[in-house]
């Protein structure tokens, strides 16, 4: 017993699903009534105008009700009951949209119809006060070729303007105002245009006001959106500087990391003191400690410089990078005058050589070969 009132029920509820109530201003009720004239049929969508109505039925039927100025038959001006839109059968709208004086909808394959009042080409048609009766508007993409057809999925409707939302997500628009959101000075637009400004954008929604317009747009991922950093990343300073001066703001953005230049300096020392490896060696086992510097010129091998009874209070290192024609030069790690030319330094290496040579001749020593390191060597201040 149970299970057959609740099934009346659902029945019940099935037959008041989609009913149309209105009510109108200044009259002396304000409940909702149902529309004077409608039969029994279900409404999905409804949208209204200034003075005008359009419903959408489920099964794909488009009515008009209200004041029909546009219409042909003067009967069909004041109609007292919602009139069908005979061109619309058979095609199955499933949305509807109206402005101020006109209406439009789209089919499910994507075909926009428009019709209503026209003195600012709302209706995208060229040189007509009114359209009595839907007319497909024609919307190309002139940006491919062959010229393909733009499918639409939603429409909005201001009062000289209308707006389509497209199936790739884009705008078009057409009709009269800067509302349009077009770069034209030139009006009114009777072939739709792509509204450039949201070129590259995913537009999920429009909506039109009398003389306005708004378009949903989808954010843009996070990873696309890095925020600019306000300091610098090394010295921490503001990367953008405010002076007031008197009456006037400066704004400058010429940041100068003096971190920045100290780290590029370093590095480029490090890089050129690859070449010289500071260390300490004694020579003859007499306990002498020399500073020595390896460099990577290849000089003639002589003998093992022995130069012990050489003053080595003040030892500056000597270092001689190779230069990009492979002629080597000599520069001081302290900035000490440089040696003319690799001639002098092999000349002053030589007469080093034999002074050490005749000291030991002197004294009854006999030479002694000894290897010939990857020229490391000292010189005293000079």
């Amino acid at each position: 017993m149970d299970s057959k009132k609740k099934s009346s029920t659902e029945a019940e509820g099935s037959k008041e699903r989609g009913l149309v109530h209105v009510w109108q201003a200044g009259s002396h009720s304000v409940t909702p009534e149902r529309l004077p004239g409608w039969g029994g049929k279900t409404v999905l969508h409804a949208a209204l105008g200034v003075k005008h109505g359009v419903l959408l039925t489920e099964d794909g039927e488009v009515y008009s009700f209200g004041t029909l100025p546009w219409r042909s038959e003067p009967a069909e001006i004041c109609p007292s009951s919602p009139i069908l839109e005979e061109v619309l059968v058979g095609q199955y709208v499933v949305t509807v949209a109206t402005g101020s004086f006109h209406s439009g909808a789209v089919t499910e394959s994507g075909v926009v119809y428009m019709w209503g009042e026209n003195s600012a080409g709302q209706c995208a048609v060229p040189n007509q006060q009114y359209v009595p009766e839907p007319n497909p508007v024609s919307i190309s993409d002139s940006e491919t070729s062959p010229l393909l057809a733009v499918r639409v999925l939603q429409l909005a409707c201001g009062e000289e303007h209308t707006l389509a939302l497209s199936l790739s997500r884009e705008i078009w628009a057409w009709g009269t105002g800067c509302q349009l959101g077009l770069i034209t000075t030139t009006f009114p637009v009777t072939k739709p245009q792509k509204v450039e400004h949201l070129a590259g954008r995913v537009v999920l929604q429009v909506a039109c006001g009398a003389f306005h317009s708004l378009a949903l747009v989808q954010c843009l991922p996070s990873q696309d959106l890095k925020p600019v950093p306000e300091r610098c990343n090394q010295c921490s300073q503001l990367l953008i500087t405010m002076t007031d001066k008197e009456d006037h703001v400066i704004i400058s953005d010429s940041h100068c990391c003096p971190l920045g230049v100290t780290l590029s300096e370093s590095q480029s020392e490090n890089q050129a003191g690859t070449a010289i490896s500071p260390s300490t060696e004694t020579l003859d086992g007499k306990g002498e400690v020399f500073e020595n510097t390896v460099v990577q010129n290849e000089l003639p091998a002589a003998t093992e410089l022995n130069v012990g009874n050489v003053q080595t209070t003040s030892v500056e290192t000597i270092s001689f990078p190779q230069d990009v024609m492979g002629t080597p030069e000599i520069s001081s790690a302290r900035s000490i005058p440089l040696y003319p030319d690799a001639q002098a330094v092999n000349e002053y290496v030589q007469k080093l050589s034999d002074h050490s040579v005749r000291e030991n001749s002197e004294n009854g020593e006999k030479p002694v070969p000894s290897q010939w390191k990857p020229f490391a060597f000292a010189f005293p201040k000079l």
